[in-house]
Order: structure tokens, then C-alpha cells, then sequence
């Protein structure tokens, strides 16, 4: 946005904009005015332009308190240099939002604090790649969903693939072409095989941490149950559903289960029994979910849950 335009009104409407501030910092003490200094010029550079009619004071003034409302969130204290990226994001698809703004920066923001800090750079690079094939705001919202997924949010790939079969053609083939992701790849949680597992396959063994001191959710011994897209974690009066996928996995709490049965403890598959014996005790295990790409196990003793799942390589 022209420099000229919004500083201008921004000035006439002073008295406003300070107005914004001080109720922002009535609600929230730890409101950082010096983030707002540094800020204000590379967020409203980064914005569309807008054209001088009437109506442009209040997107202006719009845009302003949209900003306020990202520090008072303390988005901006990400570390470096995901502001900046995220600052050229909305550079990169604004002429796709037009002056309609702040729905899709909203939505960007939300997606980008639900995704760990090592991944976020790698997320926002990625959305960059396909600016040049993305036509539409639902496009966009596509992508933010799908590399979000692939970012280790699991809960997001039935969304994900929903979405991505409403993608142009185009679009698809250059998602393909530099990540690998296809409709395939967002159909299973692990790599589908044609042929049964033997001993030789790759088999990756990852720990999902339980214990609430150790970054956990559980204060009791979890117990694993069956469901049609996560699996339900039920861990003494508490119950979450658990995603999982080969790149990543969530624990989100839920509504208990009416009075869970007494969990499964017998693996089936005597390709996962000789997986898992290299590892465990199979008399110690306490509840069990398999697949034939995948097995989750819980232990007495033990708030962790195991996996153990194929991969491709």
C-alpha cells in the first residue's frame, strides 16, 4: 500500500487510532507499543493498494486495528524471520484478497501459531512456491490447510484432502511436481503398500510422549481404542483423540467415551509381533491399535505411547 495513503490517514484519524491503542492496552497490560512502532510500516507496505475513494479511510482504519489485534496476540514475537515471511506472504496473494483483508490474514496467523516454531519457516516458504498458480482466495486457503498437514498437523488431512480435490489442475501438478503431495499421499496417514510387509521393510519406531512434566497430556496410564479417523486415548477420567500420520502426531482432548471396554492387548499381525518384540515385552502390552501400515502401543508402567509404522524409505 502506498506509504502516502495510509500514513495520511492514519494522522487525520489520530485521535482514533489512539483510541485503539488504549483499548487494546486496557485489555491486555502486556500490549507492546514499541512492536506497534516497528510494525506499522512493514505491515501496511506489505498490503494491496488502495485506491483513493471514499471508504478507504475505514479499510485503513480496518487494517490498523487487525494489526493491534496481531500484537495483542503477540504474533509479532515469533522468532526471526517469520514476521518478515509472513509480511511477504500478504505481499505475495494480496491482490487476491483485494481489500478484503482481514479474513485471510486472520487465517494465516491462526494456522501459523498451531505449527512448532522449527517448521513455520519451511511452511510459509512453501506457500511462496506456488503464488504464480494460486487464482483464488479458496486456493489459498488450500494450500495453508494442505502444508499445514505437512507441517505435523495429522488432524487436518481429511480437511486437506476435501480441499485439494477442488484444486485446478495446474495447481495439483506443480504441488506434485516440488512436494510430492497428491491425492494418493493425502488418502492414508502411512505410505499404502501392494504387497504385505516382510522383516526387510523400512519400519520407523517414534515415541508420543505422555506424561504431563515431560510435555505429555496424561496423569494416568493411557489405554488405546479403535476410530474411524484418530484414535481415542482414554487416560483415567480423561479421554483425547489421537492423529497420527508419517508426519506427525496430535493429541487433542475430547468428551469421554460411555464406559470404554476393556482395551485390546493382543497384537494379531505376526509381522508387528516381530517388529514390536525387538523393542517391548509382548507380555507387557496393555492396549493395541494395528493396521497393516501401522501399530500404537501402550505398556503398564509407561504414559508414552509407541509407533511403530512403515515408511516408504
Amino acid at each position: 500500500m502506498n506509504q502516502k495513503i495510509w500514513k495520511e490517514v492514519l494522522l487525520k484519524n489520530r485521535d482514533v487510532c489512539n483510541n485503539l491503542v488504549f483499548g487494546e492496552k486496557k485489555t491486555n497490560s502486556h500490549f507492546a507499543e514499541e512492536i506497534l512502532a516497528e510494525t506499522l510500516a512493514p505491515f501496511f507496505d506489505s498490503l494491496p493498494e488502495t485506491n483513493d475513494k471514499p471508504g478507504s479511510e475505514v479499510i485503513v482504519l480496518s487494517h490498523f486495528q487487525t494489526l493491534l489485534t496481531l500484537i495483542s496476540k503477540n504474533f509479532f514475537k515469533q522468532n526471526h524471520p517469520i514476521p518478515s515471511l509472513f509480511f511477504e506472504t500478504i505481499q505475495l496473494f494480496g491482490p487476491l484478497f483485494k481489500e478484503n483483508l482481514t479474513e485471510p490474514i486472520s487465517y494465516l496467523a491462526n494456522v501459523l501459531v498451531k505449527i512448532e516454531d522449527p517448521k513455520k519457516e519451511l511452511f510459509l516458504k512453501r506457500i511462496h512456491s506456488f503464488a504464480p498458480f494460486t487464482s483464488s482466495v479458496g486456493e489459498w486457503k488450500t494450500l495453508l490447510t494442505v502444508f499445514a498437514w505437512a507441517s505435523g498437523k495429522p488432524e487436518y488431512r481429511l480437511e486437506a484432502k476435501t480441499q485439494f480435490d477442488s484444486l485446478s489442475l495446474t495447481l495439483k501438478k506443480e504441488i506434485s511436481r516440488l512436494v510430492g503431495i497428491t491425492e494418493e499421499t493425502l488418502s492414508h496417514p502411512f505410505p499404502k503398500r501392494n504387497n504385505p510387509p516382510k522383516e526387510t521393510d523400512p519400519v520407523h519406531f517414534r515415541v508420543v510422549p505422555g506424561y504431563t512434566l515431560f510435555g505429555g497430556s496424561f496423569q494416568e496410564i493411557p489405554s488405546l481404542y479403535s476410530e474411524s479417523d484418530s484414535v481415542v486415548v482414554v487416560s483415567g477420567p480423561n479421554c483425547f483423540s489421537l492423529y497420527l500420520d508419517q508426519f506427525g502426531t496430535n493429541v487433542i482432548p475430547k468428551e469421554i467415551i460411555q464406559t470404554p471396554q476393556k482395551p485390546n492387548g493382543t497384537i494379531r499381525s505376526p509381522f508387528w509381533k516381530l517388529i514390536v518384540s525387538k523393542k517391548l515385552d509382548l507380555k507387557e502390552i496393555l492396549s493395541a491399535v494395528e493396521s497393516e501400515e501401522s501399530i500404537l502401543l501402550t505398556i503398564p508402567h509407561s504414559y508414552n505411547i509407541y509407533l511403530f509404522y512403515l515408511g516408504s524409505t
